[in-house]
């Protein structure tokens, strides 16, 4: 079925994206995420890829469009009052059961860059686009961040899962390159390299073997207190495949927050 159509998008936003992390852009990678282009994050199940990309796409602070289709309102609206203001998402949480997070909240999430959706669970190319041209017509212009959490739960239409992904996988390079949107696309890699916490997987391990469209894939491990970001790809840079050099960050997935490190090994901040 062809994809539906979309308005041509200006080439205004030549200019990379903001970094969510300068440990990536300073390390030997040189990691920037650029407009038009598929980035894809990959780790196993449970292992903190919502974290990531939701602490990201907050720190660069541009306009967002996030597909939730893995987790719901009340978690992802907790999470991210969470990493904005430094509670605990047990706290947030707990104002939300007793009815009090928007009067504690609300006013924290207005401010924030990012339109969710949550449905439908299983979005298809066609509802992704949609969604997009609705955006669009409100605010004048596509979003500069695409978010898809999680290529798992789209619909392509196809009989073979693995096919399935490949499909969604070359839709999504097509909207990034027609809206010129940033396109984040979250993927499971094979549970086993999970008893290997401090090891982020390497490229191989990325289910459904849809390596070949993104232009940075970032694999991920983490454990209480640290995260390891592998740059599996990166066609603008070097990249480690194997994931054996990961970049290494200060985690506390409780606050949703993730920070560089000094070369010291000392903490940046936020």
């Amino acid at each position: 079925m062809p994809l539906p159509p979309l308005r041509a998008a200006n080439a205004a936003h030549a200019e990379p994206l903001p970094d969510p992390f300068k440990g990536l852009r300073n390390s030997k990678y040189g990691v920037r995420f650029y407009p038009g282009q598929l980035v894809m994050i990959a780790g196993p199940p449970g292992g903190g890829k919502t974290t990531l990309s939701l602490a990201a796409v907050l720190r660069m602070g541009v306009s967002c469009l996030y597909f939730s289709a893995d987790s719901n309102e009340m978690t992802m609206l907790c999470r991210a009052a969470s990493a904005l203001t430094g509670h605990s998402v047990s706290a947030v949480y707990g104002a939300w059961e007793f009815g009090m997070f928007r009067e504690l909240y609300g006013h924290v999430l207005k401010g924030s860059p990012i339109r969710f959706e949550f449905e439908p669970t299983d979005p298809s190319i066609t509802d992704i686009t949609n969604a997009l041209e609705a955006y669009h017509e409100v605010e004048g212009a596509y979003p500069r961040l695409l978010v898809i959490d999680t290529i798992t739960n789209t619909e392509s239409g196809e009989a073979n899962e693995w096919g399935g992904y490949r499909k969604t996988a070359k839709d999504l390079h097509w909207l990034a390159r027609r809206t010129k949107a940033c396109v984040l696309v979250l993927c499971h890699t094979s549970e086993q390299n999970m008893d290997h916490v401090l090891a982020a997987p390497p490229r191989s391990a990325i289910q459904g073997k849809i390596s070949q469209l993104p232009s940075v894939i970032i694999t991920m491990a983490t454990n209480d207190a640290e995260m390891f970001l592998g740059v599996v790809k990166n066609r603008f840079g070097p990249s480690d495949p194997a994931a054996k050099h990961p970049v290494k960050f200060i985690a506390d997935l409780s606050r949703v927050r993730i920070d560089d490190l000094r070369m010291d090994g000392g903490q940046l901040g936020a």
